[in-house]
């Protein structure tokens, strides 16, 4: 039986009633836990997408907010997106970057006799602040194991700092970054970790497949799988004219916090390979660390005339790089670098010694509480095609 009509209009009014406030109540909803959710979660999502994924990753996290609510929220995406990079951008990442001299260590066997306390007295005779340390390559694995668990207890209560390096042919991109960002992660209690990372990209000559591709893929896992705090410094051939136009540099430099030209100079000015190198690349945008050659070049290239004055030669590299705006210099490497090119080293400590301000900021970093780890799943123009120090 039809309802009189003004009980009709009155049930139709009550229904629509009804339908408001049932869609009143879940906007209130939805938006009080949209805040909750925010207030709980957004800093830390941003800065894991920060420090751990590439660009772009705040509009594919949009893109899955409209899918868990429905595709009755259009300006979910837009608004998580921005409110991510807003965060981001409040919240950068210091990472350390080198200042002083270093050296390099390619065969830990044969450096002190793999003595870490005597390793690490050698370097503050020679006023080093950093050593690179090789973990890793395409050819020999993992290394890193070893070697760092015998050198980082002797850098406790000191001030040098270690550096992984890796040599990676980029066969496998993805492998080779990952063996070196498992350096970063490698921990022992009470035990300093390591400040940074340095793969050394090479060109064909060593062997190495460095494709625009390659080198895009190494970085972007590299970036991935490295702890945030932790700085690429990208190790590539020095700019001579031969390379300018085919090694890629500019895909190499937008991934790194710093870049290290390999100064070897072999029969050319010390100083013009440095200034080249330092010039070139400050175009780029980064810190420029040169690494000098601190060996006989005929190890590479038995042709060549032998360095008469090696040490001048260390010196005419280590006040071209200051001259030119370098706050670091190293040499390769600890094994096969002369007394000579020692003692400029050591002489070149001086003029590199860190600001008061930065030995400052090192003091209250080793004051500050550490941070909650989790798990992480030559340089140069090299003549011929052999290394025999690889």
């Amino acid at each position: 039986m039809p309802l009189p009509s003004s009980l009709a209009s009155l049930d139709g009014a009550a229904a629509r009633f009804a339908r408001e406030l049932s869609l009143a109540a879940m906007t209130v909803l939805l938006v009080g836990l949209g805040a909750i959710s925010q207030l709980t979660s957004s800093v830390p999502l941003a800065r894991a997408v920060a420090a751990a994924t590439p660009a772009g990753t705040a509009a594919v996290l949009g893109e899955q907010v409209v899918k868990a609510i429905g595709p009755h929220a259009p300006s979910a995406a837009p608004r998580t997106a921005v409110r991510v990079n807003a965060v981001a951008a409040v919240t950068p990442v210091e990472r350390w970057l080198p200042t002083g001299t270093g050296m390099w260590i390619h065969d830990w066997s044969k450096t002190e006799g793999a003595n870490g306390r005597m390793v690490i007295r050698r370097a503050k005779l020679a006023g080093l602040s950093h050593l690179f340390v090789q973990t890793g390559s395409s050819k020999k694995g993992w290394i890193g194991g070893k070697t760092l668990s015998q050198l980082m207890p002797a850098t406790e209560g000191t001030n040098i700092k270690v550096i992984a390096w890796d040599f990676p042919k980029l066969v496998n991109p993805e492998a080779d970054a990952r063996r070196l960002a498992r350096a970063a992660w490698w921990h022992q209690p009470g035990v300093p970790m390591v400040a940074a990372v340095a793969p050394d990209i090479e060109t064909a000559s060593e062997g190495t497949h460095a494709t625009r591709s390659s080198i895009e893929r190494y970085y972007r896992t590299l970036r991935a799988s490295l702890p945030a705090r932790v700085a690429i410094l990208a190790t590539v051939p020095w700019p001579s004219e031969k390379r300018i136009n085919s090694y890629p540099y500019i895909r190499t430099v937008r991934h790194a916090d710093a870049i290290i030209p390999m100064a070897y100079w072999y029969n050319r000015s010390p100083s013009r390979v440095t200034r080249t190198s330092m010039r070139v690349l400050k175009a780029y945008g980064k810190p420029v660390i040169p690494v000098g050659q601190g060996y006989d070049g005929r190890l590479d290239a038995p042709y060549l005339s032998a360095d008469p004055h090696p040490g001048k030669s260390v010196t005419a590299f280590v006040t071209a790089a200051r001259m030119s705006g370098a706050q670091s210099i190293s040499l390769w490497s600890w094994q096969t670098t002369g007394s000579q090119q020692w003692s400029a080293l050591k002489a070149a400590s001086k003029r590199y010694a860190p600001a008061v301000r930065e030995v400052q900021a090192a003091e209250a970093a080793k004051r500050a509480v550490p941070p909650v780890l989790t798990r992480a799943t030559r340089p140069g123009w090299h003549p011929g095609a052999s290394t025999p120090h690889r």
